[in-house]
């Protein structure tokens, strides 16, 4: 083969990958583009789904109508789109309760790695901030351990619902520090119960528990993350207090339907990571105790597998079934 030849061959493969590229993006052009969200119209993905929306259409010109399709634990909406062609005209922005679901529910009508295309994780949680009252009296994580350890089950902590990451960040806190307490799920958010003494914790997002210990409204005992967290710098980990395994992942990611094609979710990808910067989606995350992340398609099909995997091994054994 001479040199000119290989040229040209390697000159065609290049322009070829250019046109396959560009025909993916040319795909959706001017497309009507549905957001599946598997949660209540008012949730923060619902906000987040939204926003992100508009963010799209300013950057590629699509239109995007976001559907909300709630119950079941996210099961229903994001089985509408484990059915949906392949073709970037159906998405779904969902949470990481996607990769709990899979521990949680002894069986699914998809597969939870392979019934879908990850196409990016969008926000990602610093950490859990374990929170009680201002007023409350355990004035830091010993206290409230001896007198859980005292009175087994007479202490509560509050989740955002069963199955919630809240809820199963408490429930191995539960275990590992050998305590017994009593879950009180709510339907939404049970900071305000918390502020007004009915429960006497709940594990939060480090953003948002952040800003109310700045109010005064709460007081963070204890943060449940890899090392201190920049917004609560005076606050210890678990495991500088020797708890460990008190993790759950948290995030909000975009997915399509399963078989579409490496190309197309990566340009899908790229319109997403210019879209993250708009100060609207970053002020929504910062809301909701994350921040903003942009990875790839590939980076986020690894990463799901690591947590189903971790989910297997920390919370599975709780034996907490949702079905």
């Amino acid at each position: 083969m001479t040199a000119s030849s290989t040229l040209r061959r390697l000159l065609a493969g290049s322009i070829g990958a250019a046109v396959l590229c560009a025909a993916s993006s040319a795909a959706l052009a001017q497309s009507t583009v549905k957001i599946i969200v598997p949660y209540a119209a008012g949730n923060f993905t619902d906000i987040l789904a939204r926003q992100l929306g508009e963010a799209l259409h300013k950057i590629n010109g699509n239109n995007y109508v976001v559907e909300n399709k709630p119950g079941a634990s996210a099961i229903i909406g994001s089985t509408e789109v484990n059915k949906a062609k392949p073709d970037g005209t159906t998405l779904l922005v969902t949470t990481g309760g996607h990769a709990t679901n899979a521990v949680l529910f002894e069986k699914l009508p998809y597969d939870t790695l392979t019934g879908f295309t990850p196409i990016s994780q969008l926000t990602g949680t610093a950490g859990f901030a374990l929170l009680v009252a201002a007023n409350s009296p355990y004035q830091n994580l010993e206290q409230l351990l001896d007198a859980a350890r005292a009175k087994p089950g007479a202490l509560t902590f509050g989740s955002a619902g069963n199955g919630n990451t809240t809820h199963l960040v408490g429930a191995l806190f539960e275990k590992s520090t050998g305590t017994k307490l009593v879950h009180v799920p709510y339907r939404g958010s049970p900071i305000n119960d918390l502020m007004a003494g009915h429960i006497d914790m709940v594990f939060w997002g480090s953003a948002f528990a952040s800003t109310l210990v700045a109010q005064g409204k709460v007081r963070a005992l204890a943060v449940a993350a890899d090392k201190r967290l920049a917004e609560l710098p005076n606050i210890p980990t678990l495991k500088e207090k020797g708890i460990e395994g008190v993790n759950v992942p948290a995030w909000v990611g975009v997915f399509g339907p399963p078989g579409m094609t490496p190309a197309l979710a990566s340009s899908i990808q790229r319109d997403l990571a210019a879209a993250i910067k708009q100060p609207a989606l970053l002020e929504t995350a910062r809301n909701i105790g994350s921040e903003m992340l942009s990875t790839t398609p590939a980076q986020f099909s690894a990463s799901l597998t690591k947590d189903i995997e971790q989910l297997n091994r920390d919370v599975k054994p709780l034996g907490i079934r949702m079905d």
